[in-house]
């Protein structure tokens, strides 16, 4: 049983080097004026256990790179290989699956039920998964929400709770299953700073119990607060910092 002020993290048979691979990833679309390429053979690998920021403005290439990473989308050539599974090769069934075990999505507009609860979100999650058991469920929901910060707020709908308590919400959310990876597209986009401050601090936190956290961004951010800075621009990598200012 998971108590409230504990969250186990699950062992995960990973190489730590290269735990996130994207080999010549070019990800092109046709359309009648031709071909418009979003991602532009893009070679990348990410540690585990590593808070990275990708950024560049609108156009850059940032959400179809994170379709590849989530499998939402596949390249058009090339390969994605996430803690050695081929995701590029599984069928939307497999994905599904795969996604639910190893991926946890934070949305910039957090997309929760508004018909249920927030507990009742993140048990949702859960059963949808079916990897956690059943008579732990209900504490572990609660044991996330006293992790992010608002477990009084457990049986309310979202509505009812502000915008940085339903990102926060959100967050408990993705993290149901406990996935090795989180991802964050555009997760600050809409909060005020001091939230925003809250938010960025819980992403720290959760990549100390070793969760590999990606925040997809258009904002201006440092090394301070992230491993790693990756900057796209039309499809291309341009720039890839860590923390110590050498390239990756």
């Amino acid at each position: 049983m998971i108590g409230y002020n504990s969250i186990q993290v699950s062992e995960q048979k990973m190489s730590a080097s290269n735990f996130i691979q994207f080999k010549q990833v070019s990800r092109w679309f046709e359309s009648a004026s031709g071909r418009f390429d979003a991602l532009k053979n893009i070679d990348l690998h990410i540690e585990q256990g590593k808070h990275v920021a990708i950024v560049g403005k609108s156009g850059s290439g940032k959400s179809t790179l994170l379709n590849m990473l989530t499998g939402i989308d596949h390249p058009s050539q090339g390969t994605v290989r996430i803690n050695s599974t081929d995701v590029h090769t599984l069928n939307e069934s497999s994905l599904a699956g795969w996604r639910g075990k190893n991926v946890g999505i934070v949305f910039q507009f957090f997309q929760l039920i508004p018909t249920l609860t927030i507990a009742e979100n993140i048990l949702l999650a859960m059963d949808f998964v079916n990897v956690i058991p059943g008579r732990e469920r209900t504490n572990r929901a609660g044991a996330l929400l006293a992790q992010v910060g608002i477990l009084q707020h457990a049986n309310k709908l979202p509505a009812a709770l502000s915008g940085g308590e339903q990102q926060r919400a959100a967050i408990a959310r993705a993290l149901a299953n406990d996935p090795p990876i989180l991802v964050a597209d555009e997760p600050t986009g809409n909060l005020d700073s001091n939230t925003t401050d809250i938010i960025l601090n819980l992403f720290s936190e959760l990549v100390k119990t070793g969760k590999t956290v990606i925040v997809v961004t258009h904002e201006k951010v440092s090394t301070t607060e992230y491993d790693r800075i990756i900057t796209l621009k039309d499809g291309a990598i341009i720039d890839d910092t860590s923390r110590n200012g050498s390239q990756p």
